[in-house]
């Protein structure tokens, strides 16, 4: 606006020039000369903020390019959710600032808040805890995950220094101190260089490190760790000499060190013990889940093959447990069969099963699947089957060791013997089938169907529970597979 009124003032001069003396003109050249300087400084502001916005929105456009058609495939994973979501946070938001203050910009742009459809801070929160989860199951390091590589794979976005902090921060609200560090430290090692960097880039990285060093210092303090956290205070007034805030820390943690550090150290860390441990099942579970993520086949211990007399083909059977007996029939559907089963699949999840924690995402089967699969089990001998069900597991769900009802819930019905999983579509990595009892871990093929029996016939038939299973979490991609009680 003062560009505005001088421009305004110096055309009502211009009225009267042809009064004004040789000294007035000159006055009105220099004051023509200021506003000229003064527009050429707001036009490079404004042209430093449109090479901001230009990086940015590139740099989204590139992934979108990358993405193409297969939104479902890139939505499948975990590290992809967690930057789609961070961007509406953080990056839309700059964006739109930037626009905002060049006016002309701004007049196009869609009101942010009501007419677009946004993720709540509850979405961002779910997907953090989401890859929490999936770095203590598969035990991967933050600073391989940070840069989107799993496995030695890389498989997803790479993460900023501001989702790496995100990621302590939920880290240490979850008690799990040694993993929250291990993500500030990958924070501070993705902040922007500060040689031959831009005013922008500078202040970005003097602000990203007061921001990380803070988080680090109050879960320091929270912990126990006083030297660490007076390292890190000194370290902070180096970048802010003047905040009393952190001056209040740095003498609160001093008197902390000279007085209670032999008192509050044991009882923090004994504390934060407990709540990290996990039971024996747990661990055994997770390390059967990390040696299946990038299993093709299973071990087996007895390959045979059948002659099935119906469709005039061999079946290739492995044998994984003798008692309890379980059975991996290879190729038992061709790909196009799973694509039309899957095709016959209701994709609307019962919103009854859904409310509160969902292990899984039950879906209905249509008549003409359900005709489909009578099909394929009766040329298979594994027994009578019921409805068959659809489950999509994918990152976001969590399940836990499953044990069979002793009853189907039918009158003069014969109780459930087996079980069997036919797997549609089979994940890029993780979601194997497990039975902890036996430190056995399945990954079922797509096409290929698993049968276990659950009950044992040893004296009385009666639920095994060596037969307890569970879906290892999906780290890549989503599971689609049926599943089905059989008599």
């Amino acid at each position: 606006m003062k560009f505005l009124w001088l421009l305004w003032l110096a055309v009502i001069w211009t009225s009267d020039v042809r009064a004004a003396s040789e000294e007035h003109l000159r006055e009105l050249v220099a004051t023509e000369t200021s506003l000229i300087d003064g527009l050429r400084e707001y036009i490079e502001a404004l042209e430093q903020q449109l090479m901001v916005i230009k990086r940015e929105t590139s740099a989204i456009e590139q992934i979108h390019q990358l993405v193409g058609e297969q939104v479902d495939e890139h939505m499948g994973n975990p590290l992809n959710v967690l930057t789609i979501l961070k961007r509406f946070h953080s990056v839309w938001p700059l964006i739109e600032q930037l626009a905002n203050d060049t006016l002309s910009l701004a007049d196009s742009l869609p009101d942010y808040e009501m007419e677009l459809q946004l993720p709540s801070e509850e979405d961002y929160e779910t997907a953090l805890l989401n890859l929490l989860r999936l770095q203590s199951v598969y035990n991967l390091e933050p600073a391989t995950l940070s840069l989107g590589i799993v496995n030695g794979l890389k498989l997803g976005s790479a993460m900023s220094w501001s989702d790496c902090l995100d990621m302590a921060r939920n880290s240490d609200r979850n008690g799990d101190y040694a993993v929250a560090k291990y993500w500030v430290e990958t924070a501070l090692g993705k902040l922007p260089a500060a040689v031959n960097a831009t005013n922008f880039s500078v202040s970005e990285q003097e602000r990203g490190k007061v921001q990380i060093l803070e988080t680090s210092l109050n879960m320091d303090y929270r912990a126990g760790e006083f030297s660490s956290a007076l390292t890190t205070a000194k370290e902070l007034l180096l970048l802010r000499p003047t905040n009393q805030n952190v001056q209040k820390a740095k003498a609160k943690i001093e008197r902390a060190i000279n007085t209670t550090q032999k008192k509050v150290l044991p009882k923090r860390k004994s504390k934060a013990k407990v709540n990290l441990s996990k039971s024996v099942e747990q661990l055994l579970i997770d390390e059967l889940c990390r040696a299946a993520t990038q299993q093709v086949t299973t071990g087996s211990r007895v390959l045979e093959c059948r002659q099935d007399n119906s469709y005039l083909r061999m079946l290739r059977l492995e044998q994984l447990s003798e008692d309890p007996h379980i059975m991996l029939y290879h190729d038992v559907i061709s790909f196009r069969q799973a694509d039309k089963l899957i095709s016959l699949v209701d994709d609307k999840p019962d919103e009854q099963q859904l409310k509160g924690v969902a292990t899984f995402a039950p879906m209905e089967v249509s008549k003409l699947g359900l005709k489909l699969l009578r099909g394929i089990h009766n040329q298979l001998d594994v027994g009578q089957a019921e409805m068959w069900q659809a489950r999509r597991h994918s990152h976001e769900h969590v399940t836990e060791p499953e044990v069979p009802s002793t009853t189907t819930g039918h009158v003069g019905q014969v109780e459930h013997v087996a079980r069997a999983m036919l797997n549609l579509n089979e994940s890029k990595l993780g979601g194997a089938l497990v039975f902890p009892q036996l430190e056995l871990s399945v990954n079922v093929p797509r096409g290929s169907l698993l049968y276990w029996r659950i009950r044992s016939f040893n004296e009385l038939p009666r639920l095994d529970y060596r037969s307890r299973q569970l879906v290892c979490p999906v780290l890549l991609g989503t599971q689609l597979s049926l599943w089905t009680n059989l008599n």
